[in-house]
């Protein structure tokens, strides 16, 4: 039994029932982790599920104050089919950056990825004291 979902309101649903049809594989959706960002006294935390990647398809990178976080997913299944009845498991390349705050450490961002979660910590570096008296003559 195959599960095709139709939108006959849809302009483009022709065009997708003829793909489906003449045997073309439908595309996968783009992907965009989402990330969670906190703040706290100390530092910045960044957060991202990125299930199923490998560390070494995982790239961040500090330029310019811009703090930006790369990588890849590709699609392990594997099946005795020659098309997919159903794909939602998103795969491809993603990006996404942030502006570092004018307070952040980018020297000392450390990042870690571990069960799938990706976490960067930021830390905030303390205010300087730029002031300074002026003696009066």
């Amino acid at each position: 039994m195959t599960m095709i979902h139709r939108n006959p309101l849809s302009p483009f649903q022709a065009w997708k029932d003829l793909d489906m049809l003449l045997g073309k594989p439908r595309t996968l959706p783009a992907w965009r982790p989402a990330f969670d960002v906190e703040e706290t006294e100390k530092a910045y935390r960044l957060r991202a599920d990125l299930p199923g990647m490998a560390q070494k398809d995982i790239e961040v990178r500090v330029e310019d104050d811009v703090l930006s976080v790369k990588g890849e997913r590709t699609t392990t299944g594997k099946t005795n089919t020659k098309m997919a009845l159903r794909l939602e498991r998103p795969a491809g390349k993603f990006a996404r950056a942030y502006r570092l705050p004018e307070d952040a450490d980018a020297e000392a961002i450390r990042a870690n990825y571990e069960a799938g979660v990706l976490e960067l910590t930021i830390p905030r570096r303390k205010p300087e004291d730029t002031a300074r008296v002026i003696p009066v003559n």
